[in-house]
């Protein structure tokens, strides 16, 4: 894929020339431009599959730019980046047709996404829905960009569904992460259950299961401040319901921006880890909230490394959780700045481990963690990420016999029947004592949680049978107790960095 960037700032433009050269030999970068009227000669001489543009810069700005290249019938595929307060600019691009908008300042794996995105559209990878009759398959279709709001569907909608053309759309997402196929058929009765309970509303309900989401298209409501309070109320009546969910809701003026808005309350869910359960993020209302400035712990850095010296585990732990704590007490830190916080904390814990001749026991590559923390959305995904990477530092190294009696009962029972999909109530059950014991005392003794770990075994499991075996993908993923071949796939690359296939590849 052809890439031409324009951005003035010298620093930015070098930055995602480097991020695209970690995500794929498949892009190029083939020039680069300070200014929209360079930029405009050179997407006209070069002809890129895309385009990444700033909005504000001299000479011509990006959205002139983007406006010569409509009058031209020239225009690519674009993301457009900015900062939150040229929003209003942002929203004119994407009347322009733009398919992504980033904010500065932007992520690994923000930017994976959306060139993934994009290069889906060019190549033709999408899947095209069978029909236009079903309005989901329609919605489906314009979110994935294989469906133009065209005259022609706008007529269509208007005359069967009453959606007209100056509708204004209110979406609400609800990121589930990576318990996605486990709770996304109970969290879509829900919605459906707290929309139907407020007046004057019509919605139909989208599964993004490549993104872990569901996202509620709602095209008829009575009043949106009462929409948005009946949704709000409904959550908060039912916490525990939606516990874990991260949700967002904006809106949508007319249908040719209803999948640029769903990028861009995607790309603000990672608020929900400063909130927590129990609150929609709404947009661009996020874009005013005053955060505190993120003052990275130092000393509980120095307390980890002193302790991991010694392979003290207990110490360590402790202060990972310290880690944990200080960054979730309530404060309103920036969640791009925590992020940045986790990856240095982790980097400092590597660089002691290669000094002590420990590292073989990691089992995350860098580029891996990079992407899990990028994609983290939740405070509850930020400390798996933890627990992933401390709990097995020391899974690996730890003497079974060091374990208490309840924890290693339900490490056997894991080992014996993790196929079958056992889960930590069931075993509490089996142990005769309550999953909160079981929870408490399995994380304090393994340094993991339990959903963490029975994911990582499972993996392994796959691992070996991906070297030693010639099964296909889906019979390992039923072996190992996924049933659908699908998500065993995304699980596998969150955990591993890659998918089942290029990891066999990779080891043969």
């Amino acid at each position: 894929m052809k890439i031409i960037i324009v951005e003035d700032e010298i620093r930015i433009c070098e930055g995602i020339c480097r991020l695209i050269e970690k995500i794929s030999d498949d892009y190029e970068v083939v020039a680069k431009a300070d200014n929209g009227e360079d930029g405009l000669r050179l997407i006209l001489e070069l002809s890129p599959d895309i385009v990444i543009t700033d909005i504000m810069m001299p000479v011509m700005n990006g959205l002139e730019m983007l406006t010569e290249l409509k009058k031209k019938d020239r225009m690519p595929k674009v993301i457009v980046i900015s900062a939150y307060s040229e929003f209003s600019y942002a929203q004119e691009a994407m009347r322009l047709g733009v398919r992504e908008y980033l904010t500065k300042p932007i992520t690994i794996g923000e930017l994976t996404q959306s060139l993934k995105s994009l290069a889906d559209e060019v190549s033709g990878n999408m899947a095209v829905p069978e029909t236009l009759s079903s309005l989901n398959n329609i919605f489906q279709g314009i979110i994935n960009g294989i469906i133009d709001t065209d005259e022609k569907l706008k007529q269509y909608l208007d005359n069967r569904h009453g959606i007209k053309n100056e509708t204004v759309f209110a979406e609400l997402a609800a990121y589930l992460g990576y318990y996605y196929e486990e709770k996304v058929s109970a969290v879509k009765k829900n919605l459906e259950s707290m929309l139907d309970k407020i007046k004057g509303v019509k919605y139909i309900i989208l599964e993004f299961p490549r993104t872990m989401s569901l996202l509620a298209v709602i095209y008829s409501y009575d009043d949106s401040k009462d929409l948005e309070k009946g949704i709000q109320m409904s959550v908060q009546r039912n916490p525990v319901s939606m516990q874990g969910v991260c949700m967002g809701m904006i809106k949508a003026e007319g249908l040719e921006n209803i999948q640029s808005s769903y990028r861009i309350i995607e790309s603000c869910l990672h608020w929900n880890m400063i909130f927590g359960d129990g609150v929609i993020i709404t947009f661009p209302q996020i874009t005013e909230i005053n955060v505190k400035k993120c003052d990275y712990p130092t000393d509980i850095e120095n307390s980890m490394k002193k302790s991991l010296y010694s392979m003290d585990r207990a110490a360590t732990l402790n202060s990972v959780k310290q880690f944990e704590d200080y960054f979730f007490d309530g404060t309103l830190y920036n969640p791009k700045e925590i992020k940045e916080a986790y990856t240095r904390f982790i980097w400092a814990a590597f660089g002691i481990l290669k000094e002590i001749n420990e590292f073989e026991h990691v089992v995350f590559e860098q580029k891996q963690l990079i992407e899990k923390i990028d994609a983290a959305k939740s405070a509850v995904e930020m400390r798996d990420i933890l627990d992933m990477v401390f709990g097995s530092l020391f899974e690996n190294r730890k003497e079974k016999e060091n374990l208490g009696l309840t924890v290693k009962r339900t490490i056997n029972m894991i080992h014996e029947f993790y196929k079958d999909g056992i889960t930590l109530d069931e075993i509490a059950g089996k142990l005769g004592i309550t999953p909160e014991y079981l929870s408490t005392q399995f994380q304090k003794e393994m340094g993991l949680n339990f959903s963490a770990y029975i994911r990582n075994y499972r993996i392994g499991k796959a691992k070996l049978m991906l070297i030693g075996s010639s099964m296909k993908v889906y019979e390992i993923a039923a072996e190992v107790g996924y049933s659908d071949p699908k998500y065993f796939s995304r699980v596998f690359r969150q955990v591993t960095g890659q998918k089942p296939d290029e990891y066999r590849k990779t080891q043969k």
